[in-house]
């Protein structure tokens, strides 16, 4: 017997979805360096202590920036991977430190269908890749300067110094995907200048 033509579709969306979660590698937990680990793990922790500094004393308008930009829930991580691909407008927020809260001009980003990421104009540039580990969407990836090349993220030494020239460090963070047109990137305990850091990308 025929399946119905909705059933066909539905099945054809399902099949592409799980496809592009596997090209998302399914398991990077084996790549993610232990300090970076480590450094996941206290998201929650440092995030609240970064945010209520920064909902005390930043700019309002800048507030307004944040605020727009942590809300809505996460999608599935099926539905999350399908629309990640694709070039994004994205904006990085920085707290902590000697920063409450300091909001950058929008960039230009781009991800790829297997989940590379390239954070493309700025000074201060980021590349790698996002995968799954524990279910969560994770960012491995290396910061570094505009000009400067970057090392994989999995070449990187074991021990980073952020002083060193040419300032390359890695990058690591949480995607949460809200929509097929927005998404963040938390990044916890970065190795330069703030506490949190969060990449906002819109389309």
């Amino acid at each position: 017997m025929r399946k119905p033509a909705r059933l066909d579709a539905a099945i054809i969306a399902a099949t592409l979805i799980a496809t592009q979660a596997t090209a998302f590698q399914p398991d990077m937990s084996a790549d993610i360096r232990p300090d970076d680990a480590l450094r996941l793990e206290r998201l929650d922790q440092v995030a609240g202590l970064t945010l209520r500094r920064a909902m005390a004393i930043a700019d309002k308008a800048d507030l307004g920036v944040l605020t727009q930009g942590l809300s809505g829930a996460p999608l599935p991580l099926g539905e999350a991977t399908s629309v990640l691909p694709g070039d994004w407008t994205c904006r990085m927020l920085k707290m902590g430190r000697d920063l409450p809260l300091v909001v950058y001009s929008p960039f230009t980003c781009r991800i790829t269908q297997n989940g590379d990421f390239d954070k493309l104009t700025g000074s201060q540039r980021s590349t790698g890749r996002i995968g799954v580990i524990d279910d969560d969407l994770i960012y491995l990836g290396t910061a570094y300067v505009a000009g400067d090349t970057p090392a994989d993220y999995a070449d990187l030494p074991e021990q980073v110094d952020p002083t060193a020239m040419p300032q390359v460090v890695p990058d690591v963070g949480m995607v949460e995907v809200t929509s097929p047109d927005t998404a963040r990137i938390l990044m916890p305990l970065p190795h330069l200048e703030s506490d949190l850091n969060i990449l906002l990308l819109s389309r």
